[in-house]
């Protein structure tokens, strides 16, 4: 009970670093050309109260001819295969997006906030909910992205990763 509410005051307290967070005045997230081209990921996910897994992702982003964006990504947590997925994004309005995850069971939706964009999508099977908050730092090359994984509203899982955008 005790090792569940020190996990419960972690996810409380990145949350709430999160919200205090202050943005970047430099370049604004725009995620079709932050993510144009290559780029390299290096986190940990932690589910429950499981150990934490250290995970690799190898990105390459594209505009299609149709004006949509298109991300490519090998996902590897430590001693597992390689995972392929796949995004497809669109702006509807400015600063907000929706896009299409093979992981996800819906449609998933953006906003972006001067250099933040956030994202919210359910995942498949269970009922779980990503909700991730990617900060493109000053100087425009990293993003730090923080994942909260909920069922039911309720925090069951974490990720944090640092992006390096090599385009």
């Amino acid at each position: 009970m005790k090792k569940r509410f020190e996990q419960i005051v972690l996810v409380a307290s990145l949350l709430m670093s999160l919200t205090a967070h202050s943005q970047t005045k430099g370049k604004a997230f725009v995620p079709d050309e932050v993510f144009a081209g290559r780029s390299e990921g290096k986190g940990e996910m932690q589910l429950f109260l499981g150990k934490t897994r250290p995970f690799t992702v190898e990105s390459l982003g594209s505009t299609q001819a149709d004006g949509r964006f298109r991300l490519e990504q090998n996902v590897q947590f430590e001693g597992e295969p390689i995972q392929s997925r796949s995004w497809m994004m669109w702006q509807t309005t400015p600063g907000h997006y929706s896009a299409t995850l093979t992981e996800a069971s819906g449609l998933a939706v953006g906003r972006t906030d001067g250099s933040r964009l956030t994202l919210r999508y359910p995942l498949k099977g269970w009922g779980l909910v990503m909700h991730q908050i990617l900060d493109l730092t000053n100087d425009g090359r990293t993003v730090v992205n923080y994942g909260s994984i909920r069922f039911l509203g309720i925090p069951i899982g974490q990720l944090r990763e640092t992006i390096q955008l090599t385009h």
